[in-house]
């Protein structure tokens, strides 16, 4: 964490496996798991896996915006990547011959650009995705192989770019000392919070940092709908883009996003009121200044 001024910067169609499937078990898998340089800053990588000691034999469908992309056997991984944004992800099992998971996608999430999520295939028929702590995800990863026996149907999938070893420091303000609640006008934003923009645009125009890549990625506490969120996480970040372009950083270099309450860390109860200051931490906007 860093601190400047009076605010705190913070420096993530089916196809049917069948008994196939497992008769070619030998054929079904590539090289063994090593760990990965960073994603491409401009793209979200997904490592979708199911451990060694993830038992059962049926495959779990694994299904990116209710598209397929392939069948997971116990000891298997895949790795994609994604156009940053709001996609669903999903796995099932048993779910032929209807597929229901093409229809079915309980868990769907704003994804940042530059990050890795390591998934974790869930075996319950929830469909929802196991998010898991990238050490802990690269322990559960030792000894498993990579998927090769099917192709992805996705049509949200990209080829993914050579990854970078890019780094940021994050810059997080909290977004009440910004702006009003519930409103993203860069008329709200106080003379401090400007005073603290400003000195960050100022120490990213020094000719050591004049290149550097820049994400502003808005959050939200869980108040309101999630499209209301997440549409609310996005006008704030990118008031915060527009003034940093204003204080002369080229909006080529910026990237603004929205996580809307995707990474709320607390629950608060009681009255509207009581909640709204409950939350007051959740509600921030973060600057990743590339190393």
């Amino acid at each position: 964490m860093k601190k400047i001024s009076a605010f705190i910067f913070a420096a993530v169609t089916g196809v049917s496996a069948g008994a196939t499937l497992h008769a070619q078990a030998a054929n079904n898998f590539g090289q063994t798991w090593h760990s990965m340089s960073a994603s491409a800053a401009d793209q979200v990588r997904i490592v979708y896996y199911r451990p060694v000691e993830a038992m059962g034999s049926q495959p779990a469908h694994i299904y990116v915006d209710g598209e397929f992309q392939t069948a997971l056997l116990a000891g298997g991984y895949t790795v994609f990547c994604l156009a940053p944004g709001v996609h669903s992800l999903g796995s099932f099992v048993n779910d032929a011959p209807a597929y229901a998971g093409k229809q079915k996608q309980p868990w769907r999430d704003s994804l940042a650009a530059g990050k890795t999520y390591y998934i974790r295939a869930s075996l319950d028929n929830s469909g929802r995705p196991l998010v898991i702590p990238a050490e802990q995800a690269q322990q559960e990863l030792a000894g498993t192989r990579q998927q090769t026996h099917l192709k992805s149907r996705a049509s949200a999938v990209i080829a993914c770019k050579a990854g970078t070893m890019q780094s940021y420091d994050n810059y997080a303000f909290s977004s009440d000392l910004l702006f009003r609640f519930g409103s993203a006008s860069s008329a709200d934003i106080s003379r401090e919070g400007r005073e603290a923009i400003a000195q960050l645009a100022s120490s990213l125009k020094t000719p050591s940092a004049a290149q550097r890549r820049i994400v502003v990625t808005g959050f939200t506490d869980p108040i309101g709908t999630e499209e209301s969120n997440m549409r609310l996480g996005q006008l704030r970040a990118d008031a915060i883009k527009q003034l940093l372009i204003n204080y002369g950083i080229s909006a080529e270099l910026i990237t603004a996003q929205s996580m809307g309450a995707s990474q709320v860390n607390k629950q608060c109860d009681g009255p509207r009121k009581k909640q709204i200051s409950c939350y007051a931490s959740e509600r921030r906007v973060i600057i990743s200044v590339e190393k």
